[in-house]
């Protein structure tokens, strides 16, 4: 049917990098506007008004309160984003938040409820499910190709940082504003990315430690994951690798499928993995092939993400990802630090009690274990 009649009010929460860069993005869209920013800072809030002819407010409630907005975009650091979403679900106001959708997932948890109890739409700032290169991947999947999957694997080491990047703001690398590292900060679009086109985990072991930088928490996790019908995974993510990768595996009885940075291949086998392996010859190996797939990258980004959010509001069309895909990477997230830290087995789903126990903890600088 017919498109946006009117664009969807949004308000931005949040005018540091991505609050700036959403500003920026969003200038085209037909479905969505945003015209009202806050921030704390006064100046950022002024200079935004001047070049985006935006309304300013000085805090997200006095802009929530004002009547201006219906929607609201939430760039904030994360430890801000459930206090932010919460208030604005219980005015009726829709959210769309930035990556990860909280620190804890028990905040997470309240962020979801919220939404429901009001009836708002809420949506999460994963824009790789935009872009075609996964869309591509999760098609391949979810047509059988690859029969039943039994093996996964993520390396997310292309989110390379230096000590500069790290000392440029007092909450980075802190547990009491970051709430973790890179699997909280750089990782979390990869480790949707692994969920979404992979399944949730139902039990992780893991490693987490700090290898090249000086920070309060890890630069580097590892992992043995393991899934509700018996397949396997190993997960490796940092910020202390070059060059870095972005790979994704995914290897079941009918095929593989592999997703190298901006690539993906396709090996199809000729009889399903099972019959080879009863009915090969002594010295037989399964035959097959393998495919470069084309993949059109198509018009991705946040500003995708931004538009369809809008028509999920205006006219019910689906969200690229919705508060439950934000709780998701968010629980394999907070489930890799407990057991990375702990050094012991996490099961999925989280306990939420012991996670904010052990995250008490590290912010009180009490049980860190590299």
């Amino acid at each position: 049917m017919g498109g946006v009649v009117e664009p969807l009010r949004i308000g931005l929460v949040g005018l540091g990098t991505m609050g700036r860069g959403h500003l920026e993005k969003s200038r085209d869209l037909v479905d969505a506007r945003i015209v009202a920013v806050a921030d704390i800072v006064d100046r950022a809030v002024a200079e935004a008004k001047e070049k985006y002819d935006v309304v300013g407010f000085g805090g997200h409630q006095e802009m929530i309160d004002s009547g201006t907005i219906e929607a609201i975009l939430i760039a904030t650091p994360h430890p801000f984003h459930a206090p932010i979403a919460i208030y604005a679900a219980q005015r009726h106001v829709h959210v769309l938040v930035e990556k990860p959708i909280a620190v804890t997932v028990a905040e997470a948890d309240r962020m979801v409820a919220a939404a429901r109890a009001s009836g708002i739409t809420l949506g999460v700032m994963f824009q790789l499910r935009t872009d075609g290169l996964y869309r591509r991947a999760k098609e391949i999947i979810e047509s059988g190709a690859l029969g039943d999957i039994y093996r996964t694997t993520l390396i997310a080491s292309a989110w390379y940082r230096t000590q500069a990047y790290y000392d440029s703001g007092a909450w980075r690398g802190t547990w009491r504003d970051e709430g973790g590292g890179v699997v909280m900060n750089q990782a979390p679009h990869s480790l949707d990315m692994f969920t979404w086109l992979g399944g949730r985990p139902s039990r992780v072991v893991a490693r987490a430690w700090t290898r090249g930088h000086r920070v309060e928490v890890e630069d580097t996790v590892s992992s043995l994951i393991e899934y509700p019908n018996g397949a396997t995974g190993y997960l490796y993510t940092t910020t202390a690798e070059w060059p870095g990768e972005n790979r994704f595996e995914f290897i079941g009885t009918r095929g593989k499928l592999v997703i190298l940075d901006d690539t993906i291949r396709l090996y199809r086998l000729d009889r399903p993995l099972g019959e080879e392996i009863q009915t090969g010859a002594h010295w037989g190996k399964p035959t097959g092939a393998w495919e470069d797939i084309p993949v059109e990258r198509g018009n991705w980004g946040h500003a995708e993400v931004t538009r369809r959010f809008a028509r999920a509001v205006r006219s019910g069309e689906p969200l690229v990802a919705q508060g439950d895909d934000g709780v998701a990477a968010l629980e394999l997230a907070n489930a890799l630090l407990l057991s990375g830290f702990r050094r012991v087995p996490v099961d999925l789903p989280l306990d939420r009690g012991a996670y904010d126990a052990f995250l008490e903890e590290m912010r009180a600088g009490v049980g860190a274990r590299r």
